[in-house]
Formats: structure tokens, C-alpha cells, sequence
């Protein structure tokens, strides 16, 4: 596994432990470093999400409620609310992470951690957040998948 998946993996636990106990991001960051065999370097990748993530909630928040039509953001499962939330913030603010990596790592993460329903889920609605923040890199990537590529030299004879 590397390092940036171990740190999200970190990072989705520590959010799930300030979801549930109300946890501030110091005191989640201090008792996980404390109890926990880290990475270290994967550990500093999850603080930063979490940080982040905290800092940026509410208007993370915002932008799960729009794009979860019919859901109620504390309905939601505790690990598919916070793996949302950390994938829309890399959306966001992680511009050097590629859109497709942060949707598929998402993915990974929630088929480890959730449910076979919640990849559908989660999918749904980070594809969606992403023609929202990502709309340059899509429009790349479209155009260059939709390029024709010139036919082949009929072989001389």
C-alpha cells in the first residue's frame, strides 16, 4: 500500500473518531499518533487532510448536500460521509492530486471500509463534484481520448 492511500486510510479514521466524539483535529491527531504503530510520513499526509477537512468543513459540507439529492448529511454512514468529505476537499484544494486518482482511491477505501452499496454511492457523487472543481482536467482528458487517431499506412507492395 502507499503512502498517500495509508494516509487517507489514517486520515478517514481520525475523522470518524471526531465525527462520532466530537473530537478537536489536535486531540484525534495526539491520541492516534499516541496508540497507533504509524507510518510517519503517511501520518503528517493524514493530518493535513484532517486540518484541512476541519478548517474547510462547512463549505465541504455544502457541496455534499448538493450533490447528495435526497440525503440528509447526518443520515449518512459515518465512514461514506467522511470519505466524501476528504475526497471533495482534495477536489477542492488538492490540485496536484489528479481527479482520477482522488475518485479511485476514494473507491479503494470504501470497498475496505464500507459496503458494495456505498461504492456506488460515494462514486456518484464525487464524478459529480468533480465536473464542478475539476471541469479543466475533464475537458483535457476527454479531449484527448476523443482525438481520432489516423489510420494505419496501407503495407506497399
Amino acid at each position: 500500500m502507499g503512502l498517500r492511500r495509508r494516509g487517507r486510510e489514517y486520515a478517514l479514521q481520525m475523522l470518524y473518531a471526531m465525527d462520532l466524539n466530537g473530537y478537536r483535529p489536535d486531540d484525534v491527531c495526539a491520541g492516534f499518533s499516541a496508540i497507533q504503530d504509524l507510518n510517519r510520513e503517511a501520518f503528517l499526509q493524514a493530518q493535513a487532510l484532517v486540518y484541512g477537512i476541519h478548517r474547510h468543513l462547512e463549505e465541504i459540507d455544502d457541496v455534499l448536500t448538493r450533490y447528495a439529492e435526497h440525503w440528509k448529511i447526518h443520515r449518512m454512514a459515518v465512514v461514506d460521509r467522511n470519505l466524501l468529505r476528504m475526497g471533495i476537499f482534495e477536489l477542492m484544494f488538492s490540485r496536484e492530486v489528479p481527479f482520477p486518482i482522488v475518485i479511485n482511491e476514494a473507491l479503494e477505501i470504501v470497498k475496505e471500509f464500507s459496503d458494495q452499496e456505498s461504492t456506488q454511492f460515494v462514486n456518484g457523487i464525487l464524478d459529480a463534484a468533480s465536473r464542478e472543481f475539476r471541469k479543466e482536467e475533464i475537458g483535457t482528458n476527454r479531449s484527448r481520448k476523443a482525438k481520432p487517431t489516423a489510420p494505419a499506412e496501407a503495407p506497399k507492395e
